[in-house]
């Protein structure tokens, strides 16, 4: 059964630390080092101080980015920066984005779950963590007892009853934040009881499906167990028992999904021609030559032609270096997906991100699946003109595009208790930063 609970948040005192705009970040682990060192110029108290703080040339165990977000956080208190909320509410977030020539929103809201083991079957992963990223969040939880920033998490709720609650409560917006990539970010205080009430009944039977957020939730879940460990008795009910949630829906028109194309390089023994041949085993093969001028709008072909084959195909664009074509690589078979992978789910053997990495990369390519999370051969690009660059440029051997996984993949996945390949989804809009925190203790 999953725990719902609201929380007395903590904001920014906009009227001491500046505009709401100038304070908050992106998530941390998209965030460039030249961000990084903008958003410390942007402003003195911006949350990238606390949530993802420059290293030092001098760090030592008792000096260092971890134990300076703690006192920032600390100064920050006592100088009327940060405030806490005297009532314990739910937050509604909307995040309202151009999709092409129309306009989407997505509105969910940010409360405290009771972290549980994942066996018991209440939360549920889709994607494989790395142990770098878990033990730098673990780190920063540890000094500061805080989280500046939440797990996105997905919710079935096909009635539309907790989006009605939520709609209800949305009317002049507490923060609204314009990012520059032209998403808009609301906040609006959802304190009444009643409605707190119903919003916890509705959620109390419903498994909840991390979208964005595996190693926030890792972290939080071993900082959990550390506590509990080092207390020797616990209740379920102390604060380290909860971490702070974003839950959206999971039929909500809103929400979108991004394809993360894939950079190959460093490739030793590659020679396109055999790769060619051996593609042809598997996959019917079309392409597409290009010349200087047509470059550019026949990428847009290939990818358009993807997008509409998707829904009956599993297709795949590719480049590669050296050559003046494009290629659409289209599974004949999905027989040999059962061949190559007999103890996965069909729904694992289905999906893209699985055809491409077991079958193309680990098969056919020969770069083994246990060192793809490694990214000594392979990097992952939101971006298509910036993933066509790269062999463009001679910085890769192979580029291949993709259509973006379903939701309903990631459902049925998370549900088998399997997970996918890494960075099978790029959930879009991320979710900003510093709008509201949570304080353990």
């Amino acid at each position: 059964m999953a725990t719902i609970t609201p929380f007395k948040g903590i904001v920014y005192n906009q009227a001491k630390a500046g505009s709401i705009s100038s304070l908050v970040c992106p998530p941390y682990d998209i965030i460039s080092p030249a961000e990084q060192q903008e958003l410390y110029r942007k402003n003195p108290h911006n949350v990238v101080r606390l949530e993802y703080g420059l290293e030092s040339p001098g760090d030592t165990p008792e000096d260092n980015r971890y134990t300076r977000a703690a006192a920032l956080l600390d100064e920050w208190f006592k100088a009327d920066v940060l405030r806490q909320s005297e009532t314990p509410a739910i937050y509604v977030y909307e995040m309202e984005y151009p999709a092409g020539s129309a306009t989407k929103k997505l509105r969910g809201l940010i409360c405290l779950v009771r972290i549980e083991d994942y066996d018991s079957g209440i939360v549920k992963p889709h994607e494989t963590t790395l142990s770098g990223p878990k033990t730098d969040r673990l780190n920063l939880l540890r000094a500061c007892k805080a989280s500046f920033s939440q797990i996105f998490s997905l919710f079935s709720d096909p009635q539309g009853k907790v989006s009605d609650v939520l709609a209800k409560s949305a009317r002049r917006q507490d923060m609204e934040v314009k990012n520059s990539d032209g998403v808009t970010h609301r906040v609006w205080t959802l304190s009444d009881k009643n409605d707190i009430e119903v919003i916890v009944r509705e959620m109390a039977d419903k498994p909840f499906f991390i979208a964005d957020g595996h190693h926030r939730y890792d972290t939080a879940l071993n900082y959990r167990n550390e506590r509990r460990k080092s207390s020797g008795a616990f209740t379920g009910n102390e604060p380290y028992n909860y971490a702070a949630m974003y839950l959206a829906r999971m039929e909500d028109p809103g929400l979108t999904i991004l394809p993360a194309h894939r950079a190959l390089f460093n490739l030793t023994d590659f020679h396109p021609r055999r790769f060619e041949d051996d593609l042809n085993l598997y996959f019917n093969i079309e392409r597409i030559d290009f010349d200087k001028k047509t470059e550019p709008k026949d990428l847009r072909t290939v990818l358009e032609t993807m997008a509409h084959r998707a829904d009956h195909s599993h297709v795949f664009g590719m480049r590669v270096k050296g050559e003046h074509s494009y290629y659409l690589l289209t599974l004949r078979n999905e027989a040999d997906m059962d061949v190559l992978l007999p103890g996965k789910s069909a729904a694992y053997r289905r999906l893209d991100v699985s055809i491409l990495h077991h079958l193309v990369i680990d098969k056919l390519l020969g770069i083994r699946m246990e060192t793809h999370k490694l990214g000594l051969n392979i990097e992952y690009i939101k971006d298509a003109d910036e993933a066509d660059k790269r062999v463009h440029d001679d910085a890769a051997e192979i580029v291949f595009f993709m259509n973006p996984t379903k939701v309903n993949e990631v459902k049925e996945i998370a549900a088998a208790g399997e997970r996918m390949p890494q960075k099978a989804t790029y959930f879009y809009p991320k979710l900003l930063t510093g709008l509201v925190v949570h304080k353990l203790d």
